[in-house]
């Protein structure tokens, strides 16, 4: 991303011993900045950022015990540091049957469009589609993708673009703004980040 022109990326991970290696390999980047902080529990003013780039946090604490009251805080703290019209991504394994639930609730009304990618290197991959990247699926109101899916295919990278609803949004570029979806090792905090 720092290679993409991007100034102030904000990494963060509960692990010390994480953050102290990201620091010594990444020493050369200034743009890349590290906290030691657990996401359900965020050290961060509120609207602080523009985005928020989550590749593996959210499907880990889906892993660990007590899941959905860890999830639900994470979402809780997410929403609270994004400004309004801010854009939470999320990457991930997880089919919009087991994932939309917990990014949908009254709390936390997101306007959420969902891209599917194949895995790179996949035989899927490979195979291509007639579909661009870029533009969202449909969901059924059974949170299903239809029949060109199988929701459970170890080949897909689910990525779901939530922006926060409320207040004064984010202002966007004019005309038609292109959206770089990138996969980034896990959960990051980017602030400047042009849609």
């Amino acid at each position: 991303m720092v290679n993409d022109g991007y100034q102030t990326i904000m990494n963060i991970d509960i692990s010390q011993v994480v953050i102290d290696a990201m620091i010594e390999k990444y020493k050369d980047m200034p743009q890349l900045q590290y906290q030691r902080m657990d996401v359900r529990s965020l050290g961060f003013k509120d609207g602080e950022f523009d985005s928020i780039l989550d590749k593996g946090m959210f499907d880990s604490l889906m892993c660990g015990s007590s899941a959905p009251t860890s999830a639900a805080s994470m979402i809780k703290e997410v929403r609270r540091v994004l400004k309004p019209g801010g854009v939470y991504m999320l990457i991930t394994y997880g089919d919009p049957r087991v994932r939309i639930p917990h990014l949908k609730s009254e709390e936390a009304p997101w306007e959420i469009k969902l891209h599917v990618l194949p895995r790179p290197g996949s035989k899927r991959a490979h195979e291509g589609t007639s579909r661009p990247i870029t533009e969202p699926v449909s969901l059924g109101e059974d949170l299903t993708l239809g029949p060109t899916f199988k929701l459970e295919d170890p080949d897909l990278h689910y990525v779901y673009v939530c922006i926060k609803r409320g207040g004064n949004a984010v202002k966007r570029p004019s005309g038609d703004a292109k959206v770089d979806i990138k996969l980034c090792a896990k959960s990051q905090l980017i602030s400047n980040y042009e849609v």
